[in-house]
């Protein structure tokens, strides 16, 4: 089911261009920001690597957020608009079926993004260093930011995608639930990845991650029992 959905979402114009968008500007954010921090000259190598791998963790977690957040929109909301959603709600997949096939549409892609925005941000950055700061050798990532950049996208894909088929469920079109979303989710998003931009180590990056974990497992099960086929079919009425 995931594989037939996603095939359906990216025929949407704005899902095939976040994607370029979100790379060019994480490229180019790195790119930037590592050249005029090397600009300024006489930086220390260890400050150097804890202020630009604050900044480009952000970007490079954050910034994909945007790709799952619009899937899971147009995963019920663009599906009642299309007049799709009858068909699927009448499989005789159970509810926790349904809502992990919405969660898996909308969090592979944004995880392939996310990951592989991080391998050009990285090869960026570090070839900007190359050739502006060779004594440097290598800044970012350092091995809790890769780990972060690994892990944290994961977690902060289903807390954002759960969100959204919440809301997803209770609007009437695809930009009020996205706008809804946005509203909602991004600043949640930042304000949880706050913690981690303090550089307070593996301790706090586990526990927070642990807390963040459940709050992903609470949700998904609230989705579940929110989630009202009737509801949602007479909707589409």
């Amino acid at each position: 089911m995931a594989q037939t959905e996603m095939r359906m979402v990216f025929k949407s114009r704005q899902v095939r261009m976040i994607p370029i968008i979100v790379v060019i500007m994480s490229v180019a954010f790195g790119g930037i920001m590592t050249w005029l921090m090397l600009s300024f000259g006489g930086i220390d190598a260890a400050l150097f690597s804890v202020t630009l791998g604050s900044i480009m963790g952000a970007v490079v977690i954050m910034l994909p957020l945007m790709l799952p957040i619009l899937i899971a929109a147009d995963s019920i909301v663009g599906e009642k608009e299309r007049h799709t959603l009858v068909p699927l709600l009448a499989t005789p997949l159970t509810d926790g079926e349904l809502l992990l096939g919405k969660f898996l549409t909308a969090m592979i892609p944004g995880l392939l993004v996310a990951y592989g925005n991080l391998v050009l941000a990285v090869l960026v950055v570090n070839g900007v260093v190359f050739f502006m700061a060779p004594q440097f050798l290598w800044v970012w990532p350092d091995l809790l930011s890769l780990v972060q950049a690994i892990i944290l996208p994961i977690l902060f894909a289903i807390l954002a995608v759960g969100l959204m088929v919440i809301i997803s469920g209770r609007a009437n079109t695809v930009y009020e639930a996205y706008q809804t979303g946005g509203i909602l989710i991004l600043p949640a998003m930042v304000f949880a990845y706050s913690g981690f931009l303090l550089g307070l180590g593996w301790l706090i990056f586990a526990i927070g991650s642990i807390i963040i974990l459940f709050v992903d497992i609470i949700l998904f099960r609230i989705a579940v029992r929110l989630f009202n086929r009737d509801a949602l079919i007479s909707r589409t009425g």
